[in-house]
């Protein structure tokens, strides 16, 4: 049985947004489904002037999970949509 909060699910992401609003980059919560046990983030780099001075894609989705597994009970799918790739 999934749990998920989007209040808590936007928490996480906020909390993550600062870490990469420093690079000039931005982090949003698209949707957080608990239907599907779906949560949709996307990167924006559009403010970004140095792309290698944000966290690689593989570093924030691992970030994010974990985040997102603290205040989510039960499995989910994170998609992070990621311009860099």
């Amino acid at each position: 049985m999934n749990t998920i909060d989007e209040v808590a699910v936007g928490a996480a992401v906020d909390e993550l947004d600062a870490l990469v609003r420093a690079d000039g980059a931005s982090l949003k919560l698209v949707t957080a489904d608990p239907k599907t046990a779906r949560v949709k983030v996307a990167l924006d780099l559009s403010q970004v002037e140095c792309l290698e001075c944000v966290l690689p894609t593989e570093f924030l989705e691992q970030m994010l999970t974990d985040a997102l597994a603290k205040r989510i009970r039960g499995e989910f799918e994170l998609v992070l949509q990621d311009p860099r790739r």
